[in-house]
């Protein structure tokens, strides 16, 4: 049961995870949320962060775009006959550049590749009901007595994993182009558990942080002018947390330390390695199909305590179609299904928070090339999961749960073009 608790307590919080895998995420552009798959992308600065190799296909220039993504969505936690949700509206902004010359370019981004925000639960949720049972139990007899209850809880957490990306691409041939990069990933993440049991407040309340490097490789192949290929590897980002406690008060502190988590203490949660597949085909003059396939690495990555809890590892299948009005204007429509290989039961508590669940999603763009330098993107879509139910497990503390999400992200992007 303590052992229990520590994770309860300790990783219990977090942020959502959109289009992706279990912890890697994929909305990264305006262009992106408008068809939901990029990944044989040629046409706009975006493609830095999914086809960079294909970035030796646009013309000669310097590029800069900056996308933003308000987004809302409601995390839903059904137990003991009520629903507990969290729905925050929230704004991410992403960045690329691009130089590029006649054999070469050199290219970064600024993205959001896990957390994305903030979540609050105004009045508890699964974590706090866990704990409290937990503490009713006397998991922390004789500093809490059991058979207390836990009155006014809340549960807020904030995370941003801050992604820099910079590299280089080349032709090898007129239909090949390769590139290479290198990634720096920083997170961020602040946690707020707070409640009162028989009249004592108990805050624990912690920092994290953690940094780490990656590569990306990429290759894109044009055989033709209607038909394009493109191939990206990310490596797999190790990411060991870094905790502060000297927020938490004395009895979050005694909670805390009762269980190992002491300034300095570490647990390992790595951004899992991806292989992202795209193809572009033009089938007719104004016409151009763009399936795409991801595959996330999760079962090799560290993930601390919850390294068995992946049955096998996430993969998305994507199809978008983009029809060309004319030079100026470029209409897209997508879809997206991701599918997460982790049972309801094994969820762990970051699971638990943000739930790797199954998904549809649907998106609506356009592209708006207002002159030769500017170009205006424009992209909203709909991600709707299927709900999934764990038992109850009262050795966890944990009542039987069903989790439910819906979200909704918009996208606005300008790309300029010296």
């Amino acid at each position: 049961m303590k052992k229990w608790f520590l994770i309860v307590l300790i990783m219990g919080t977090t942020v959502p995870v959109f289009a992706g895998g279990i912890d890697n995420k994929q909305n990264f552009s305006a262009a992106y949320i408008g068809s939901l798959s990029r990944n044989a992308a040629t046409d706009g600065a975006d493609a830095a962060a999914y086809n960079p190799a294909g970035l030796m296909q646009l013309k000669n220039g310097t590029y800069l775009e900056v996308d933003l993504q308000p987004f809302t969505f409601d995390y839903d936690h059904e137990f003991n006959g009520e629903t507990y949700t969290a729905s925050p509206n929230l704004i991410a902004p992403m960045a690329f550049g691009v130089h590029k010359r006649e054999k070469w370019a050199v290219w970064g981004s600024f993205t959001i590749n896990g957390g994305g925000g903030e979540t609050e639960y105004e009045n508890g949720n699964i974590i706090t009901q866990s704990v409290e049972n937990l503490m009713t139990a006397g998991a922390f007899s004789p500093y809490i007595p059991s058979g207390g209850s836990l009155s006014m809880p809340y549960a807020y957490a904030k995370s941003y994993d801050y992604t820099f990306t910079t590299g280089l691409s080349f032709d090898l041939h007129p239909m090949v182009s390769v590139s290479a990069g290198i990634r720096y990933v920083r997170t961020d993440k602040e946690v707020d558990l707070h409640g009162t049991y028989n009249g004592s407040y108990i805050l624990a309340r912690y920092d994290q942080e953690a940094d780490g490097f990656g590569g990306v490789i990429g290759i894109d192949i044009h055989p033709s002018d209607k038909l394009n290929i493109g191939i990206r590897y990310d490596s797999q980002v190790n990411l060991d947390w870094e905790t502060e406690t000297d927020a938490s008060n004395q009895l979050g502190l005694i909670l805390l330390n009762a269980f190992g988590r002491v300034d300095g203490q570490s647990y390992a949660r790595d951004l899992p390695a991806v292989l992202a597949l795209g193809l572009e085909w033009k089938v007719l003059p104004k016409l151009t199909l763009k399936p795409s396939f991801s595959y996330y690495f999760e079962k090799d990555a560290d993930w601390d305590t919850q390294n068995d809890a992946v049955d096998g590892n996430s993969f998305e299948l994507a199809m978008a179609l983009q029809y060309d009005l004319n030079a100026a204007w470029s209409l897209t429509a997508g879809y997206l299904y991701i599918d997460v290989d982790m049972k309801p039961e094994n969820f762990g508590i970051i699971e638990q928070m943000s739930p790797p669940l199954d998904c549809h999603a649907v998106a609506l763009g356009t592209r708006y090339r207002i002159s030769e330098q500017i170009t205006l993107i424009l992209g909203i879509s709909g991600y709707f999961y299927k709900d999934a139910t764990a038992p109850a497990d009262f050795s966890k503390g944990r009542p039987q749960v069903t989790y439910d999400k819906t979200l909704y992200i918009g996208g606005i992007g300008i790309q300029y073009r010296f």
